[in-house]
């Protein structure tokens, strides 16, 4: 299968690293040239999604019914661009951090990839990124039934393990070369929030997320005259946070992959994409991956998990407001190879 948009690609070595992986010190600019700010992002979105999704769906029509027209090719001209553009800055920003050289602490990892050869079609599953939607959908081209998946009680991820085995890394890079390869990835600070409510506000009882959050709050919850300072009986955004922080700084630890930087879960830096798709603008970029790669037949676009609570861009700005600034300039240090490389910035998360 011929690659859509061949570029150069980056070496790699056989090695599989874990999720704590230590990535090269340097102190990015805190608002990176050519970032997206996200607040000005979602007012683009609010204008323009409407328009540009009434012609994706037109087009898909069309190229489902074989009337497609120049109309509806420049659309797709369009989309084409932005992810050209988005590759683009991936490369380049891994080339000026030296993130495409493997190195001891920093290797190629292949574990969290899936390789969907029949439809040719390779995914690194981030999760908090529409990862529960497009598992759902890996899990349709394995040959699930939408009625068993619906019933069953296994772990979607588990299902698919059973028919998508973890790669190699040259499995991987020859999986590359024959397939669409795609990641999903979101702003971090949204991403952070998001698997902060899903695991940890809403946790199941019993869970290892539940109990996670019971030490959390045994350590970090503070007392002024001997009456804890919340009654939530979950911890706090800012206990969380404390929490995460003191995780980074001890290496030996393995970071939960609900909120681990994409830079260290899908080592991006070592391996070509085609489409990098955004939390931001998933519904057409989305649509782009599945007429690109006619998967029309197979899946549709939709939504499988809107978490518990109120949406996330509800609660952000309450969330940070909990936080100092160590916090935040914290998490953005730990995160800030995800800002430069997907081109995101956190300039209104800083404050005044």
């Amino acid at each position: 299968m011929r690659k859509l948009f061949p570029q150069d690609r980056y070496g790699a070595i056989s090695a599989n690293g874990s999720s704590r992986q230590q990535l090269p010190q340097f102190r990015a600019p805190l608002h990176p040239d050519g970032g997206i700010h996200h607040l000005r992002l979602v007012q683009m979105q609010q204008q323009q999604q409407a328009h540009r999704q009434q012609q994706l769906e037109q087009y898909q029509r069309a190229l489902k019914n074989g009337t497609v027209n120049n109309q509806y090719r420049l659309d797709m001209d369009y989309m084409k661009q932005r992810m050209a553009r988005r590759v683009e800055r991936l490369q380049k920003k891994c080339t000026e951090y030296r993130l495409n050289e493997p190195k001891h602490t920093y290797k190629p990892k292949a574990w969290e990839y899936l390789i969907q050869h029949e439809y040719h079609l390779v995914w690194c599953n981030v999760f908090k990124a529409a990862s529960t939607s497009w598992m759902y959908n890996f899990n349709l081209m394995a040959g699930y039934s939408p009625q068993f998946l619906r019933k069953t009680k296994d772990v979607p991820l588990q299902l698919a393990r059973q028919k998508y085995p973890r790669p190699s890394v040259e499995k991987l890079k020859e999986a590359i070369n024959e397939s669409i390869s795609f990641i999903i990835v979101r702003h971090p600070f949204e991403r952070l929030v998001s698997a902060y409510k899903d695991k940890i506000q809403y946790a199941l009882p019993n869970s290892h997320h539940h109990k996670l959050g019971n030490r959390i709050i045994q350590k970090y919850r503070k007392t002024v005259n001997g009456k804890p300072t919340s009654l939530l009986k979950h911890p706090t955004f800012s206990e969380f946070v404390n929490y995460l922080l003191d995780e980074i700084k001890h290496p030996h630890f393995e970071i939960d992959m609900h909120w681990v930087p994409v830079t260290h879960f899908c080592t991006p830096c070592f391996f070509h994409y085609d489409v990098i798709a955004k939390f931001e603008t998933l519904e057409e970029d989305q649509n782009y991956l599945i007429a690109i790669g006619r998967l029309d037949s197979v899946i549709k676009p939709q939504w499988k998990n809107a978490g518990k609570g109120a949406h996330t861009n509800d609660v952000l700005v309450k969330l940070f407001a909990e936080l100092d600034g160590a916090q935040i300039r914290g998490l953005y240090d730990y995160y800030r190879f995800d800002f430069e490389l997907f081109g995101y910035s956190a300039k209104e998360y800083f404050k005044d």
